[in-house]
């Protein structure tokens, strides 16, 4: 199975906040079965917040969560039409996600995506595919991105 496929994106999030983004992206895993719990995925997710800030810059965020909850690494992806106060590095708003979920046992895992989507996120022409690409446009970057 992929980690990371047509059903793992959102092109319309509603939330306003943060915790409201965090929540939409853990139901998503939820419902996709890829987390035990969703609640669980929120704390996961906003524990990491309080260790740094995933806003990386350009309105992108990567919140990412390695727990027990997870049960395979997986990639959502989700855009809104709101930006969202996130803390960001350069301290503007975002309004594109992806969010990387590994099991707590799979932190090679883990590091290897932030690696692979980080050096990617410093190229303008893959985050304006993220920010303004379809869906299939987004799906084929990010799948190439972590390949």
């Amino acid at each position: 199975m992929s980690m990371f496929t047509m059903d793992n994106i959102n092109m319309a999030l509603t939330g306003k906040t943060q915790t409201e983004i965090l929540t939409e992206l853990a139901s998503m895993a939820q419902s996709l079965g890829l987390v035990t719990d969703s609640a669980t995925l929120v704390h996961d997710y906003q524990e990491r917040e309080k260790e740094s800030t995933t806003g990386f810059g350009n309105g992108v965020a990567t919140p990412h969560a390695k727990s027990n909850n997870v049960k395979a690494a997986t990639i959502l992806f989700g855009r809104s039409n709101s930006e969202i106060e996130w803390d960001s590095l350069d301290g503007k708003p975002v309004d594109t996600f992806i969010s990387l979920l590994v099991p707590a046992d799979e932190g090679d895992v883990h590091l290897k995506l932030l690696a692979r989507l980080s050096r990617k996120l410093v190229h303008k022409d893959f985050v304006e595919i993220l920010k303004h690409g379809d869906a299939q446009e987004v799906l084929n970057a990010i799948n190439l991105a972590i390949s």
